[in-house]
């Protein structure tokens, strides 16, 4: 009877001990929910770069002088080019075009226009003969969307963005 005793009271004493810490665990009521912050989380990815529109386009041979030139090129044509959200992305274009240009290193901006007759200025080194191409590019990103709620859920989403960008290329041929 003894033995049968110690057990009796091991298993007593195991099942308090496990009960207290079950007990612990739950601390908090039962009505209690999670609260989180409200938070969108977005990564961007370009997709496509491609010229919308080319204003001016040309080249410059400065190979038979010493020094460099500076010369003033105007547009021949207007382009303009507004930017698009499709998709939910937790904010409007500007936010998307903020991120954009903080996250990828570039300039974009929501919308472009670019009046005929406009001067862009292209510097040629001496000794080099350099062609360029002056438009709007239109870039597209596709975005990640993570979005925690108050209650904790979370949401991914995918969307797409298109986004102006007033560039100037230039290439020494």
């Amino acid at each position: 009877m003894r033995t049968s005793t110690r057990k009796f009271v091991t298993a007593t004493a195991a099942s308090a001990v496990f009960a207290g810490g079950l007990m612990g665990l739950s601390a908090s009521p039962a009505a209690a929910r999670p609260d989180c912050d409200d938070v969108y989380k977005r990564k961007y990815t370009e997709i496509s770069s491609t010229w919308h529109k080319v204003v001016a386009s040309g080249t410059i041979d400065n190979r038979h002088s010493s020094a460099s030139v500076r010369e003033s090129i105007s547009a021949e044509i207007s382009a303009s080019l507004k930017g698009t959200v499709s998709g939910e992305i937790g904010g409007k274009i500007d936010v998307a075009v903020a991120e954009i240009n903080a996250k990828m290193g570039v300039s974009v901006e929501a919308g472009v226009s670019i009046a005929k007759g406009k001067t862009t200025m292209i510097v040629v080194p001496a000794r080099k003969r350099v062609s360029y191409k002056i438009g709007i590019k239109k870039r597209v990103y596709q975005v990640a969307v993570s979005h925690q709620f108050r209650s904790c859920a979370v949401s991914n989403s995918y969307a797409k963005v298109t986004v102006a960008d007033s560039y100037t290329e230039t290439k020494n041929t």
